[in-house]
């Protein structure tokens, strides 16, 4: 959809502008508009010319074209969320430039390949368990940890960006765009915050919600309270937690260090997780979120944490897609810098040359 007013336009400017971190002041000082110039634009009471366009366009480092196509559906309903709108303008303003991008990227036949799939949303905390172990079944892992959880979630259509938004920039955002899945993590939470972060968002999907709030620890709302129970069963299903007290002698405080350590959990989570399969009781349970581990733990187990979601990361496949774009030229160097996100810069771009015939049969032949 196309913006058709001067208020639509002017709007289009001042989310550019804050997605970009600028007062009104700077983005008048480095666009040389004036700043009347600029609040005049962004309430819609004064028209741009093409070359204030460009030079715009040009300050806040987006192309043109940005500024004159509505965000998608599920974005726009969301900005417009009461229980949402201003909770976190880092992660509003991330989500919605790359639900934007993933549209495009739709559009041009240049997403990666995939395969959705679907269940009805739980009704119980069991169905929530049971719709985790359908999603760990359907991923060919239905034991154990699960190793990287944003290929896998790629693989259903959940296209996962983990940036840095700083500490007061939200924990996570989803929209819905055509058929797939948007997810923004904050980069800069603990990595098993991000990955409970990450499990709840795929509920969300999953569940074919078009758009989520932000992830609560402790939410109100029931259908937000069984989708972190999704989240949990999917990341640490109970029978690995009765295994884990189990393989320790009964240790349950080096259990759930383990835990911690192999299914890449917060503490929180796994004392959680600990309790619902009744191997702790309420009494022991608050002990044992009161003791989180120390180095020590680290090393009388012999384990070590291997972090996920580090920022910046773009989905896998995605970013190879978006290389191969480039590459045939379909992507000019800066736009596709633009779409890996700080993980490439436009120097570190491959030549573009023609791709051999096994290189397109292996891209575009079978699902990714």
């Amino acid at each position: 959809m196309k913006t058709e007013t001067a208020s639509d336009l002017g709007i289009r400017v001042a989310e550019a502008r804050e997605l970009a971190g600028m007062t009104q002041a700077e983005l008048a000082a480095v666009s040389d508009l004036g700043r009347t110039v600029i609040a005049k634009i962004e309430a819609g009471s004064r028209k741009l010319g093409v070359a204030e366009l460009v030079r715009l366009a040009e300050s806040l480092r987006r192309p043109v074209d940005w500024f004159f196509l509505e965000s998608p559906p599920a974005v726009v309903s969301r900005r417009s969320d009461p229980n949402i709108r201003g909770l976190s303008a880092p992660l509003d303003a991330r989500i919605d430039w790359i639900a934007r991008d993933i549209a495009y990227l739709h559009q041009l036949d240049e997403l990666p390949k995939y395969e959705r799939f679907v269940q009805a949303p739980p009704e119980s905390v069991d169905g929530a368990a049971r719709a985790a172990g359908a999603l760990r079944r359907h991923l060919e892992v239905p034991d154990g940890p699960l190793r990287d959880l944003q290929a896998l979630a790629e693989r259903i259509g959940l296209f996962v960006f983990s940036l840095n938004l700083g500490v007061d920039g939200g924990d996570a955002a989803y929209v819905a765009v055509e058929d797939a899945g948007v997810v923004v993590i904050n980069g800069k939470m603990d990595p098993g915050r991000r990955r409970f972060n990450l499990a709840h968002e795929l509920g969300h999907h999953v569940f074919q919600d078009a758009y989520a709030p932000e992830v609560r620890l402790s939410p109100q709302d029931d259908t937000e309270r069984l989708i972190n129970a999704f989240a949990i069963h999917l990341l640490l299903p109970l029978g690995d937690a009765r295994s884990l007290v189990e393989e320790f002698s009964a240790d349950v405080r080096l259990a759930a260090v383990a835990a911690g350590v192999r299914f890449r959990l917060s503490w929180t989570a796994v004392c959680a997780q600990l309790r619902n399969a009744g191997l702790v009781d309420a009494g022991s349970y608050e002990d044992l979120v009161a003791q989180p581990p120390s180095r020590v733990d680290f090393i009388e187990l012999g384990e070590r944490w291997q972090p996920e979601l580090e920022a910046p990361a773009v989905p896998p496949k995605y970013g190879r897609r978006v290389l191969s774009a480039y590459r045939r030229r379909k992507l000019t160097a800066e736009r596709a810098a633009e779409l890996l996100w700080e993980t490439l810069t436009v120097a570190e771009l491959p030549d573009q040359v023609e791709l051999s015939a096994e290189v397109y049969r292996r891209e575009f032949g079978s699902v990714e």
